[in-house]
């Protein structure tokens, strides 16, 4: 008894922290949720765990940032104040992505949904953690992907990995040149075992099956990684609120003047504009169209998924209304419906759907016609995280890429 009574204590003081720890919660709740967490035989004993999801007081996806209380030897507890009707998803971590909890046999699990109907308590048991036992990790890539580790970067002043598929065929048809397409956030679009959270894109599946189906044409990807300088290489300027930003410009002549004279010399590539296209999510949607706009002598297909409108007080929007776009240009936009519980839902911000409209109705005005030379999408249900954009990845690479 003497046991089970410090563990409520315990579970109590967890239930005030989760009070101060979401300012102004406790006066507008609905219910109480706590989130009881088994972890697996071998955790070491001293692990903190914590809780990360798709709403913005669990990050949104911070993996070190909301931390459970331990209340056993391999037990873990919580007490979130939410609102009823709330729909959210989430992952338990020991800290890092690195670190996130994965399935029986190590294997990418789907993120956890719960839906908030009253004052609850959810068990969850994680079954294994990434890096758990020293366990080699999963790698998921297929087909012929080339490595460039620590390609520098004189406009930056830095150095990432560079990846590079290559298309069935490549080695065999040596006369033949191939379009490229590059995108940002490298380490997500290959492999499980690089990407945020754990989830990849699937271009190398969706790439082999397309190409093999003649869906799409057959074509090289960049995948150019991110640094801990993301916010400031993928926007033009800086955003008030987060204080960062603004080196979107030196982002563009890394790839413009040092990447692709690489790629064009290195690989059998169509160097001209007409074949050279560009793709990331969320603030790669915003560098994906400003690096086109900027040089659409380079540039004339763009991917902009989930793209974040929101920074800067929608500077990226501005821009599109203030300038022509890349001559001949294809578009594609999407955004799904959940992505305003999912990705910044602020309140000094417009309806972010609302924002994806603008974008669509700004270039039809400046000419780009339903479905030529412009897709739209609005992906009901659908929230800011890899495997959304991993879902939509195939239809957007047909428009863009279509087979000849």
């Amino acid at each position: 008894m003497r046991g089970s009574s410090s563990a409520m204590v315990r579970l109590l003081a967890l239930v005030l922290a989760a009070v101060f720890a979401f300012p102004g919660a406790a006066c507008a709740r609905d219910a109480m949720v706590t989130f009881k967490v088994f972890v697996p035989e071998g955790t070491p004993p001293d692990a903190s765990v914590f809780i990360a999801g798709d709403i913005p007081s669990l990050g949104p996806w911070d993996p070190g940032k909301v931390k459970l209380g331990k209340i056993g030897d391999l037990t873990y507890a919580i007490t979130l104040i939410l609102p009823a009707g709330l729909e959210f998803h989430y992952k338990l971590t020991r800290g890092s992505w690195e670190a996130v909890e994965k399935g029986r046999r190590f294997e990418e699990i789907p993120d956890r949904e719960h839906h908030v109907l009253g004052d609850e308590t959810v068990v969850v048991r994680v079954l294994n953690w990434r890096d758990y036992s020293g366990e080699k990790e999963i790698y998921t890539v297929v087909g012929d992907i080339r490595h460039h580790e620590d390609f520098p970067s004189t406009a930056l002043g830095n150095t990432r990995t560079v990846l590079v598929y290559l298309p069935p065929g490549y080695e065999e048809d040596v006369e033949r040149r191939y379009p490229v397409l590059y995108m940002h956030d490298g380490q997500n679009i290959f492999d499980a075992a690089t990407s945020f959270i754990g989830v990849e894109w699937g271009v190398d599946e969706t790439l082999e099956r397309m190409i093999g189906q003649g869906q799409v044409e057959p074509l090289i990807i960049v995948g150019i990684y991110n640094t801990d300088e993301r916010e400031f290489e993928y926007t033009p300027t800086q955003d008030s609120g987060q204080g960062k930003g603004g080196g979107a410009s030196r982002y563009a002549d890394f790839i413009v003047d040092e990447l692709k004279p690489y790629i064009d010399a290195t690989y059998r590539t169509l160097p001209e504009r007409e074949h050279t296209g560009v793709m990331g999510s969320s603030l790669g949607g915003i560098a994906s169209l400003y690096i086109a706009w900027t040089h659409p002598d380079v540039f004339s297909r763009v991917g902009a998924m989930s793209t974040a409108y929101w920074w800067s007080n929608s500077q990226i929007l501005t821009m599109l209304e203030g300038s022509n776009p890349p001559p001949g240009v294809r578009v594609w936009l999407d955004m799904g419906t959940g992505e305003d519980k999912s990705d910044r839902n602020r309140d000094d911000v417009p309806d972010i759907i609302e924002q994806h409209r603008r974008a669509r109705n700004i270039l039809m005005e400046k000419g780009l016609v339903i479905p030529k030379r412009l897709r739209y999408i609005e992906d009901e249900g659908a929230v800011h995280n890899e495997r959304a954009w991993a879902a939509r990845f195939p239809q957007a690479v047909k428009f863009l890429f279509p087979a000849r």
